[in-house]
């Protein structure tokens, strides 16, 4: 296990490099930075995210945003008409709307129980945390603990039983792992939710958005039936509770800059940049 963080945090540390550069660094660059020759360099990272670090860098151009903005409202209508079913994305997840009732969250969560775990993934440390009915919580750590992040956490669920269950989530932790470095969903992850109608049907919306595809907050308002509530959609997708699976990152400014993330800009243009690149 070590020595696969270790493998991740080597190359998490090159995307995070080009992520933030505005002209590429040489291959030889890179991995001297990484500590391995080019040849070992590129392949650990085109192992791990499925791109070589040019076809990384090259997508993260304007011009490939653009593009796949000009496409979204056809790519759009098509997923919304296959619902959750599509092949291109994580068309095994499902919302449950009734993640917390109305009575445990008036209860501060009493007699709820939820189980988290923290790992290394391609893209940073994530805390995950789940309840028996699926997901409810997906966070890139950037840092904070486990402690700090519970606390957040509990924040609205003080009565909640919170425990520490790595060997339990393990099989999440590593689908999510495996999804991460492009690898295509393998087994079924539920998602458990709890939020007002839009919210709901906003996160529902993206996740009919393929990977290597963007649309902009007015695009995804126009998606979710809501043209005129751009800035409503806008906090539905702020509010996002579980990064990545749920792909708020694939919404961008109408002008096609990438623009904020929750979890930070870099984290955003880097997951995006190997998405599109994938899809090449």
């Amino acid at each position: 296990m070590d020595e696969t963080n270790s493998g991740y945090r080597r190359i998490r540390s090159a995307i995070e490099r080009l992520a933030g550069a505005d002209e590429a660094p040489p291959l030889q660059t890179l991995a001297d930075e990484a500590g391995l020759s080019p040849f070992h360099f590129q392949r650990s990272f085109v192992s791990l995210a499925g791109v070589t670090p040019k076809e990384f860098s090259q997508a993260l151009a304007l011009e490939r945003a653009k593009q796949s903005l000009s496409q979204a409202a056809s790519v759009m209508e098509a997923a919304w008409g296959a619902g959750l079913s599509g092949p291109s994305r994580l068309h095994d997840l499902f919302i449950g709307a009734e993640g917390m009732t109305p009575g445990e969250f008036k209860q501060g969560g009493a007699g709820l129980r939820l189980r988290w775990a923290m790992a290394e993934t391609l893209l940073g440390t994530i805390w995950l945390a789940a309840s028996e009915r699926g997901v409810t919580s997906l966070v890139f750590s950037h840092g904070a603990t486990a402690t700090q992040l519970i606390a957040s956490a509990s924040a609205k669920l003080p009565q909640a039983q919170w425990k520490e269950d790595a060997a339990g989530l393990a099989p999440v932790i590593t689908e999510l792992q495996r999804r991460m470095q492009g690898l295509g969903p393998s087994r079924p992850l539920g998602l458990a939710l709890s939020g007002t109608a839009l919210r709901l049907k906003v996160w529902q919306a993206l996740m009919t958005v393929p990977e290597g595809q963007v649309l902009s907050y007015g695009q995804l308002a126009q998606l979710v039936g809501a043209p005129k509530a751009v800035r409503a959609v806008a906090s539905c997708v702020a509010a996002n509770p579980i990064a990545y699976l749920i792909p708020c990152h694939r919404v961008i400014r109408a002008n096609a800059d990438f623009g904020e993330y929750r979890w930070g800009p870099q984290t955003k243009r880097a997951l995006l940049g190997l998405e599109l690149a994938r899809a090449g």
